[in-house]
């Protein structure tokens, strides 16, 4: 057996946190996420660093703020020069594999690498296995659901291996169908990223200890699947939506705004795609009040259909591990880059209003013998503080450059709370920039340079009902969030180079 443990990272886009029935939602079927509950530690309180895919799984990789390693929104490019996990892991001897999407530069830039025509060039997929952000063995496919770009990279490759012809399943009119996709599940993207990540665990089990991410592209919108799973939820019997009417009218004005269709009214410069009629608010626009209940229901249906083809795959994988008997050596961690409205308050998608809804994710951590089984905790945690875990967990020191801390102990004693505060960034335009400091009661959204923002008590209102930010009575806890907030950028401005001499 070996002595480091091997890593099984297991990520998914854009998934609400309360999309796991074993952890409360009784709506959804995922037997084998609850076998991950059952059998390790659940954080019911974990944070990303950003609520998008691009700034998010840069800040996973590299233990940064979005403000330290500069991909500040998806359509930016993280440089290739910041040092990553998967450099770290390989050169402690580990073998490392990056499976399914990676999304760490632009997708719709000309020229870019994860951008089309470049991930339909089917002779370049086929010889191209790396390295990429210091994973030495990459199979990658970008994009969501019947949409052109979901059949690049690796995947599309495969695809014309098995003989599918893309044109009949994916075009450019994709990711707009209300109906069921008629592309056979077991040449579906989720099933193909997890085959690729058994036959790296199956490869390396026996060689070397190894580090291997498995990340799915969805429930990503647009919502759609194969069958059985598009229609395995009947769309009358989903959960209410989290909703109250009125609820924006002590809210800042992008709440309302988009609520009401006027956001191009909001006064933001748009750096990039001007001619998407979203006032230039990345992902913003999707309400359920403009494409109606109905409509909003089946999405919803879809969704979760989309996290039950998930969660059968991570079955897979989790049998894997079990075959080969290596599970008292593995560390399996579950979660998301970041999650969906999922129609609360109205709202879909995702964008720069920080509900819990898109800023918390699920997230699992089971390793038989040494994290406790079932367990549940409040403990708060941020994606931040993955690479540092890891490497803690492989014997590995935490590198100066990264921000999170390692959350080791709290994994081992789930009641220890290692963190008093979660941040999360998201600079959705370089001149609308949100801010947001989680801490164990309250969290303070604020709106830079617009004098606007958001109080909530997640105690009391955990649905974030109503705004206390300019409430009086509120004042002096609004002003300690503030002083936190301020406390906690003099701590990540560190590491200071060393002082030389006196003067």
């Amino acid at each position: 057996m070996n002595k480091k443990p091997n890593i099984v990272f297991i990520t998914t886009d854009q998934q609400h946190w309360n999309t796991i029935s074993a952890l409360g939602n009784s709506h959804i079927s995922t037997p084998n996420l609850d076998r991950l509950v059952e059998s390790g530690v659940s954080f019911e309180r974990a944070y990303v660093a950003s609520p998008v895919c691009s700034p998010s799984r840069s800040t996973i990789i590299t233990g940064e703020y979005p403000s330290r390693h500069g991909c500040w929104n998806i359509g930016v490019e993280l440089s290739e020069d910041r040092p990553t996990i998967g450099q770290y892991m390989k050169d402690e001897g580990y073998a490392t594999g990056l499976f399914g999407k990676a999304h760490f530069k632009p997708v719709l830039k000309e020229g870019s690498f994860e951008a089309p025509p470049h991930i339909h060039n089917r002779e370049f997929w086929k010889n191209f296995m790396g390295p990429y952000y210091g994973f030495e063995h990459v199979e990658m496919v970008h994009g969501h659901s019947d949409e052109d770009s979901s059949h690049g990279m690796h995947y599309g490759a495969w695809l014309e291996e098995q003989r599918i012809n893309p044109k009949d399943y994916f075009g450019p009119g994709g990711g707009h169908r209300e109906g069921s996709w008629d592309l056979p599940e077991e040449y579906h993207y989720t099933r193909w990223t997890a085959d690729r990540t058994m036959e790296f665990i199956d490869k390396n089990a026996n060689q070397e200890p190894f580090f291997a991410w498995c990340s799915f592209q969805d429930p990503h919108n647009a919502f759609l699947c194969p069958e059985p799973w598009n229609s395995l939820y009947d769309p009358n019997n989903m959960p209410p939506f989290n909703m109250r009417e009125g609820e924006m009218k002590d809210k800042p004005l992008i709440h309302q705004y988009l609520i009401e269709d006027r956001l191009k009214e909001l006064n933001v410069n748009v750096t990039s795609d001007p001619g998407h009629d979203t006032g230039g608010i990345q992902c913003l626009g999707k309400t359920t009040y403009n494409i109606g209940e109905e409509r909003a229901k089946k999405w919803l249906a879809s969704y979760y259909g989309m996290i039950s083809l998930i969660d059968h795959h991570v079955g897979r994988i989790l049998d894997k591990v079990e075959q080969l008997g290596i599970k008292e050596n593995t560390l399996i961690v579950f979660t998301s880059d970041h999650g969906d409205y999922a129609g609360n308050h109205g709202l879909w998608l995702k964008g720069p209003i920080h509900y819990e809804d898109i800023v918390r994710v699920p997230f699992i951590a089971q390793w038989t013998g040494t994290i406790p089984a079932g367990k549940r905790t409040q403990s708060l945690l941020s994606l931040v503080d993955i690479a540092p875990t890891i490497l803690d967990i492989c014997g590995v020191k935490k590198q100066e450059h990264m921000q999170g801390i390692s959350q080791f102990e709290t994994f081992t004693s789930p009641e220890r709370s290692l963190r008093d505060w979660c941040l999360v960034e998201n600079r959705a335009e370089p001149t609308f920039y949100v801010k947001t400091l989680v801490m164990d009661q309250y969290k303070l959204n604020y709106y830079l340079g617009r004098d606007e923002g958001e109080l909530y008590d997640l105690e009391n209102d955990p649905n974030e009902f109503t705004n206390l930010f300019n409430q009086k009575e509120y004042e002096a806890i609004k002003l300690k969030m503030f002083i936190k907030l301020t406390e906690v950028y003099g701590e990540l401005e560190n590491l200071y180079p060393p002082r030389q001499s006196f003067a």
